[in-house]
């Protein structure tokens, strides 16, 4: 069976993260759809993060009353680095690295995602 390409909507990250992850497990049509979430979200931060550089990677700017506040695009960054984590959580893919999880999912949820996926592999 052929890997689903990437949507038409993704940019060069998002698309570089759909291939990395359908190369690796074989997804449902509604965990496809979760991917391409965390894929626009991948491209989001991609795109925030090239226009803070080009801005000079600022820390601080100035509030609305002249007071020193943190530079905007530092929070759009982390905003659309948690979304595309949090959607990437949402699909449950195996621990690829077989160590330490990060505390987050159990050894017995971590052994029911790898039968899980092994079964799709068959």
């Amino acid at each position: 069976m052929s890997k689903p390409k990437p949507p038409k909507h993704l940019a060069d990250t998002g698309a570089a993260l759909w291939r990395e992850v359908v190369e690796k497990w074989d997804l449902r049509a509604d965990e496809l759809r979760i991917l391409s979430s965390a894929c626009v979200a991948a491209d989001m931060e991609a795109e925030f993060i090239k226009a803070w550089g080009e801005l000079g990677r600022p820390y601080m700017s100035k509030g609305s009353m002249g007071q020193e506040v943190e530079h905007p695009m530092i929070g759009s960054i982390d905003k659309a680095a948690k979304s595309k984590a949090t959607h990437l959580k949402a699909l449950k893919l195996p621990d690829e690295t077989g160590g330490e999880d990060a505390g987050e999912r159990s050894s017995q949820a971590r052994s029911a995602a790898n039968a899980r996926w092994s079964r799709r592999g068959a």
